[in-house]
């Protein structure tokens, strides 16, 4: 095959929720590699990189040719290479365990080293050029500060929803060195493992000088089910790693530098190694394909096949030469002041500190969390305390706790090896929430809350840990207060939520139809801005969600505030959710709304009701026979007042506000008939919530009445 240079084929990757990625989840059958994608989108927005890598690819192929003079495949040296692997999560199965990450770094190290079980599975006509790679990847056992360290971080944030690389930053990269520091990729091979790499099993870039390397940009990304065997992932990807490390090491697709296998054309483009044949590139198994006139190399770990078992020697050459290039600095991970410093050299005998992490934090009596102990190095024994639950004690790695009181809990974890003993105590780590939760009919309109979040009444999901909702006095449709997010001082794109307590509905009958209202106030900075408000409900106090209404675009506001947007009393529409229904009728319900911004302006939530037409609080008092109806319910002027029962009572029948301010006397008298219906007018009024108010010597009832 004839040698020629190669353009570099990758620089950058990643994965939870920018905009668009946002919106979609990660697909069941994602493209292999997106690396070339992504090469290109950067080649875009940097002209000059695309200079810098091709003076680095010359030099590069220089080296290789050098290389293969002189190439011996059974005299050459191991190197090994320390790696920090970076899990960016939501909390869902994405946070992959310390057994998953350990299970994919073995898979790795025996397809770099010749002993993959399926080596034996690849076809007689490549077993004589099979290439031992002899490159070792080890977890650090030192921070870049020198401090003991496991050699994995791990990032709550949606980000784990991977948008690339982008005008000289990378969300997800950015988003774990705020947190963790920067693991320079001077020092470490870095792997960031997210939910969706934008759309392809993993992505990274090839070497290049065109990236600092006391930053961390070029990195190798992969969605989480694509890492090992074991856990989220399965033995179908088993390979999928080694692939982008292959990129990571200057190694094309066997049909040359795009991510199209299958194409005809591919037959006249080389990858740049002597004893790959040409090929049009392969998506299926077809171990006898002569796409391009001779036998493919289908099962090499650069195509596409998913039957992958092997590196070529040439490849092997290739990426021997890459590890002790200059180029990205690949030759000074592997000196053994490096090694030293990122503490791959020895076996480290006492535990960093004891840690754990778990599926959540916040659930609803009977409800059970999952604890996984995440410390290192080398525990031998463990004992847990689950304040509160079921069981209180463990010694397992992980346990499943159930939690049947209200409250809030400790959790212990005490772990050690025979060399040291370190234990952890996390105060209040986990809210448990009552069931059932908060009475039927539910309103809240913030005007008494002087705590937003407390993780029982709301809690907030802010993965960027910028701005989010808050109580706000600047506005509200109702009263005096709402909540907002200060989007328009935002300068990054986000998701931001927050999310009800429980809220008892089980006391409906599935007959009864629910009314579910809001209000909201919203304007763009932009014309262009494209933001989404949803809002979701729970059966099963959140551990599922389901989406019931959508606002976006034009829908949500067409407004256009080039200032910072405090609404008017014009500017806020009522939204009805009509989508609540019988199966939903539990006692742990619980709503969420969740804005997706784009850099735009503010946006007011107020207001929000849950009521059933005709649903009465009965005073204990009061006679199955009485009955108050309001209708139409919600209004936009009149409705009409319909009293059964209490024919020959002297009642009162008055309209309040949410402060308990009362508007206006409907009627004060007696009632002569079995039916007596009044009216009620809220045509002067402003839209939001009211309350019909009947009192008399037996009883006393409210109901709530809506203008929209």
């Amino acid at each position: 095959m004839k040698l020629q240079q190669l353009a570099l084929l990758g620089i950058f990757a990643i994965s939870p929720f920018i905009l668009n990625s946002q919106k979609n989840t990660a697909t069941d059958h994602p493209i292999m590699c997106g690396q070339n994608l992504q090469q290109a989108k950067l080649y875009e927005e940097n002209p000059q990189l695309r200079v810098q890598d091709s003076i680095d690819q010359a030099s590069f192929d220089e080296a290789y040719q050098q290389y293969m003079l002189t190439f011996d495949p059974s005299e050459r040296s191991t190197y090994t290479v320390p790696v920090v692997v970076h899990v960016v999560h939501l909390g869902g199965e994405e946070n992959i365990s310390n057994q998953q990450i350990n299970n994919a770094l073995e898979k790795l190290n025996e397809d770099f080293s010749m002993s993959n079980p399926d080596l034996g599975n690849t076809v007689s006509a490549f077993t004589g050029i099979i290439g031992n790679a002899d490159i070792e990847f080890k977890l650090a056992t030192k921070d870049p500060n020198g401090n003991c360290h496991s050699g994995i971080t791990r990032t709550f944030s949606n980000t784990t929803y991977d948008t690339g690389m982008s005008q000289g930053s990378h969300p997800i990269v950015d988003a774990v060195a705020a947190q963790h520091g920067v693991w320079p990729q001077g020092e470490y091979m870095s792997i960031f493992v997210c939910i969706d790499p934008i759309g392809a099993a993993g992505y990274t870039y090839n070497p290049s000088n065109g990236f600092n390397q006391n930053q961390m940009y070029g990195a190798i990304f992969m969605r989480h089910d694509y890492m090992g065997v074991i856990g989220t992932s399965s033995n179908t990807a088993r390979h999928t790693l080694a692939h982008e490390v292959g990129h990571w090491l200057n190694l094309s697709h066997l049909w040359g530098s795009t991510n199209s296998p299958n194409v005809a054309s591919n037959c006249n483009v080389d990858d740049g190694v002597s004893d790959t044949p040409n090929t049009i590139g392969w998506q299926s198994c077809a171990l006898q394909g002569t796409s391009c006139g001779s036998l493919d190399n289908v099962q090499n770990i650069m195509e596409y096949s998913y039957c992958s078992t092997m590196f070529t020697q040439g490849q092997a050459a290739r990426m021997q030469t890459a590890i002790n290039s200059g180029i990205a600095g690949r030759n000074g991970l592997i000196t053994n002041t490096n090694l030293a410093n990122t503490g791959v050299l020895t076996t480290p005998t006492d535990i960093c500190a004891a840690e754990f992490i778990s599926n959540t934090r916040v659930i609803c009596q009977g409800q059970s969390i999952s604890f996984q102990d995440v410390s290192v190095h080398g525990v031998t024994n463990r004992n847990w305390t689950f304040t509160g639950g079921t069981p209180a004690i463990a010694t397992d790695s992980v346990v499943d706790v159930t939690y049947n009181v209200a409250g809030d809990y400790s959790v212990t974890l005490e772990v050690s090896n025979g060399s040291n003993t370190e234990t952890t105590t996390v105060t209040n780590y986990i809210k448990v929430l009552p069931v059932p939760g908060v009475g039927f009919p539910y309103s809240e309109g913030f005007e008494s809350i002087t705590q937003f979040p407390d993780d029982e009444t709301f809690t907030v999901f802010n993965p960027g840990s910028d701005n989010t909702w808050q109580i706000t006095g600047l506005a509200s449709s109702t009263g005096n207060k709402s909540v907002y997010i200060n989007n328009y001082s935002a300068n990054t794109e986000s998701l931001d939520e927050f999310i009800s307590g429980p809220i008892d509905l089980s006391v409906l009958d599935p007959s009864e139809s629910v009314t579910f209202t809001f209000d909201y106030a919203y304007s763009k900075k932009n014309v262009g801005d494209d933001e989404w408000l949803r809002v979701y409900a729970s059966t099963d106090c959140g551990e599922s969600w389901i989406l019931r209404k959508t606002i976006h675009g034009s829908i949500l506001g067409n407004q256009v505030t080039g200032t910072n947007f405090v609404p008017s009393e014009d500017d806020w529409k009522t939204v009805s959710v009509t989508n609540i229904n019988s199966s939903y009728y539990v006692p742990n319900f619980r709503f969420k709304f969740r804005f997706e911004s784009e850099n735009g302006n503010n946006i007011f939530v107020d207001n929000i009701n849950i009521t059933a037409p005709g649903y009465l609080s009965i005073n204990e008092n009061h006679t199955v026979a009485s009955k108050i109806s309001v209708y139409p319910n919600p209004t936009t002027n009149l409705s009409m007042i319909n009293l059964e029962g209490y024919e020959n009572t002297e009642v009162s029948v008055a309209l309040y506000n949410v402060m308990g301010q009362k508007i206006t006397q409907v009627y004060n008298g007696t009632v002569e008939s079995p039916s007596f219906i009044t009216e009620v007018d809220l045509t002067n009024l402003t839209k939001g919530l009211y309350f019909i108010k009947l009192d008399t010597d037996q009883a006393h009832e409210t109901i709530k009445l809506i203008k929209e």
